[in-house]
């Protein structure tokens, strides 16, 4: 999705202007009025004139867009979000071969019929990297396969207890580059890493 815009929202009763964002998962607005709406929860999308029009958790949210903008976050909203297995690029014939282990359903829903034992039938690697064992693991692998795209999986936040900052800079120490990223459940996120030409 990826939108964003400033516009005059009325949400609950308050109206005022805010930065509202359009991400696949949810509409966020930022400034006099905070909100986080789940697309999940998102029905009755309309543009009319100015407006989109929307209801969430059983209210109408209105942001006054201007007439082309409220007409393209509607299609956004209406168009189904890409599936996890589809922003991580797997399928049936682009198989990965997973490293390390998880349970995470939305990841191994998204697996399910798309892995490959060895690194000579992959599309690309993907691992599972909740410490710095599993990331030099997973580095170990990508060595032996320097063609395909390494994924990183692993837990979100600030708190989590090894992530998105140490493993960013032990792939960029050792010659990779993020080219990527994307959410894979409400306590995982992923990374794209590949060798720098």
């Amino acid at each position: 999705m990826g939108r964003e815009a400033v516009a005059v929202a009325r949400w609950r009763g308050e109206v005022a202007e805010v930065k509202a964002l359009l991400e696949s998962q949810e509409i966020i607005l930022r400034g006099a009025i905070k909100a986080r709406i789940a697309r999940s929860g998102i029905a009755m999308v309309t543009a009319q004139g100015d407006e989109l029009s929307l209801r969430a958790d059983g209210e109408i949210l209105v942001l006054e867009l201007g007439a082309f903008e409220a007409v393209r976050w509607r299609e956004a909203l209406l168009k189904p979000p890409p599936s996890l297995a589809s922003k991580l690029g797997i399928g049936e014939h682009k198989r990965a071969l997973v490293i390390g282990k998880g349970d995470d359903a939305e990841l191994a829903d998204a697996l399910a019929g798309a892995t490959c034992p060895t690194g000579s039938n992959a599309a690309l690697l993907l691992a599972i990297v909740t410490c710095k064992t599993d990331l030099i693991t997973a580095f170990a692998v990508a060595k032996q396969n320097p063609e395909l795209h390494l994924w990183c999986v692993y837990p979100k936040g600030k708190d989590a207890p090894f992530g998105d900052t140490a493993i960013r800079r032990f792939m960029r120490e050792n010659g990779y580059i993020d080219s990527k990223s994307c959410a894979v459940s409400a306590t995982l996120t992923a990374t794209r890493y590949r060798r720098k030409a």
